[in-house]
């Protein structure tokens, strides 16, 4: 994967990142259980920190490079990029409306997938190592947003799960 390149993915990971906080604020709002809305507060502000790891690493490619990206590298990289279907698309804000909590919780479930998706594909293209540990390390983080998630679900549900965990049997 070339500079150009890098760099569009990078931008494109970044703008996924701020719609994931805008996603999950969104979501915040709309849910009503407190336990629901203060884990994805939660997760929006881990989706900063992310953000904030990409743009690290886009300085770092960026800082102290000999070369120049040439304009019409870095368009075709770019529109190479936004031409993908984005993950984060909008959320229908009518059906949304009439969701339940649980509902609302696999809509980021969902996205947490995703976003995992796209980080380990990254890591997987990335030459560098820094590129790849940063991607893996992101997708670790998404996965474990899930699991969060997840638990919150199960908790909610009161399907006798816990954090993947069983809290009762049918026989008590």
């Amino acid at each position: 994967m070339g500079s150009p390149e890098m760099v569009a993915i990078v931008h494109r990971a970044i703008d996924r990142e701020r719609d994931a906080i805008n996603v999950y604020l969104g979501l915040a709002k709309i849910v009503t259980d407190v336990k629901a809305k203060n884990v994805l507060i939660h997760l929006a502000s881990d989706e900063v920190g992310h953000m904030t790891k990409l743009e690290k690493h886009l300085i770092s490619v960026l800082r102290g490079k000999d070369w120049v990206i040439e304009r019409a590298d870095l368009v075709e990289a770019m529109s190479e990029q936004v031409s993908q279907p984005s993950i984060l698309e909008k959320i229908d804000a009518k059906k949304l409306a009439k969701a339940d909590t649980i509902q609302i919780l696999k809509v980021a479930i969902d996205r947490e997938i995703e976003a995992n998706r796209f980080y380990l594909e990254m890591a997987g293209r990335s030459k560098k190592d820094s590129a790849k540990e940063m991607f893996l390390s992101l997708a670790k983080e998404e996965e474990l947003h899930a699991k969060i998630l997840r638990a919150e679900v199960d908790s909610i549900g009161l399907n006798g799960f816990w954090c993947d965990m069983q809290e009762f049997t049918m026989e008590q």
